[in-house]
């Protein structure tokens, strides 16, 4: 099973030379269109990534697909306050996102005036979304420069974490994949099968503690055991299926 990387119907020679670079950057095989469903590339495949003018489309062998688009974000910064951006307070602080994803989290943090840098472990989904955030053009010139602004790492937080010096960033922000499937999160269908389903440990919470200066904050489900286990505070949210938790430094 394996991921092929290909062009939208409208195949040329510039979307061609577009999947080409794609696919010698992430070490995948380029197949040509040629007028193929979507139905027929996916066989023996996991996954097939679609090369758009505009976009990059991830379609899974269950149907699901994964685009970039900031929607979950732009929704949280036109309410009239977030509770993650409450928990960081006013000040610019220096935080690190480990668990990347879809970038929600930290394009949200970014368009508050917070500097981040964002860790994925997926090479694709690291891919996908960097792209998205580099090239994606909303009507919004204040979060087109929060999304440009986000620096993005490819590696396994844990080894990235391992190798920060001591007090690198005010935050150090986790949002592991829920232990409950929040049924509602449709956005994030596309994305589960590339999961790291590696979830909050000692040694990560240890190296956290080091290379952090003032709070580690996790977002979990709120029956999710993490923030008995590991000491956070949690920030109970009524009506939310999931909560915050944080360790002051």
């Amino acid at each position: 099973m394996t991921i092929a990387i290909t062009t939208s119907l409208r195949e040329n020679n510039d979307l061609l030379k577009k999947a080409q670079a794609i696919g010698e950057k992430l070490s995948l095989p380029v197949i040509r269109r040629q007028k193929q469903s979507v139905t027929k590339l996916l066989k023996g495949r996991e996954g097939v990534l679609l090369v758009y003018e505009t976009k990059l489309c991830l379609v899974n062998q269950d149907g699901s697909e994964l685009v970039f688009h900031p929607d979950t974000a732009m929704l949280r910064i036109k309410s009239s306050h977030d509770a993650l951006i409450d928990l960081l307070g006013k000040e610019s602080l220096q935080i690190l996102d480990t668990t990347m994803g879809l970038a929600s989290d930290s394009i949200v943090m970014a368009y508050a005036g917070h500097d981040v840098t964002a860790v994925e472990s997926n090479p694709l989904i690291h891919f996908i979304v960097s792209e998205g955030l580099k090239s994606y053009q909303s009507d919004y010139d204040a979060l087109n420069q929060a999304m440009r602004s986000i620096q993005t790492v490819c590696s396994e937080n844990l080894a990235y974490l391992k190798k920060m010096p001591d007090n690198s960033f005010d935050v150090i922000y986790c949002d592991p994949m829920f232990s409950e499937r929040i049924t509602e999160s449709k956005n994030l269908d596309g994305l589960r099968q590339y999961a790291n389903e590696k979830g909050f440990s000692n040694e990560f919470l240890k190296e956290a503690m080091r290379v952090g200066r003032k709070k580690i904050i996790i977002k979990a489900h709120f029956r999710d055991e993490v923030f008995e286990k590991y000491g956070f505070k949690q920030f109970v949210r009524p009506n939310q299926k999931f909560h915050y938790g944080v360790i002051e430094i």
